[in-house]
């Protein structure tokens, strides 16, 4: 997984917590599926060289999914 995405993307959506999600989404990522796999998807359009503007590339559906993940895994 691309650190360098996750960390722009939890920043972009979460706005806040950055290092602690960052952790537990790299130790527990089976409790983040939409987040890894959205950093995954921005990560391989950036290898294929296709610009990537969050604002653009992503719904509101995708962000309320990535932000109950957030929230889920900090009220645990």
């Amino acid at each position: 997984m691309n650190k360098s995405i996750l960390i722009k993307l939890v920043d972009w959506i979460c706005d806040g917590y950055v290092d602690a999600l960052v952790t537990g989404i790299e130790e527990n990522e089976h409790y983040f599926p939409y987040t890894i796999a959205l950093v995954h998807f921005i990560d391989e359009l950036q290898r294929k060289c296709i610009k990537v503007n969050y604002n653009e590339l992503v719904n509101d559906s995708i962000i309320d999914n990535v932000l109950k993940e957030a929230n889920d895994y900090l009220a645990r």
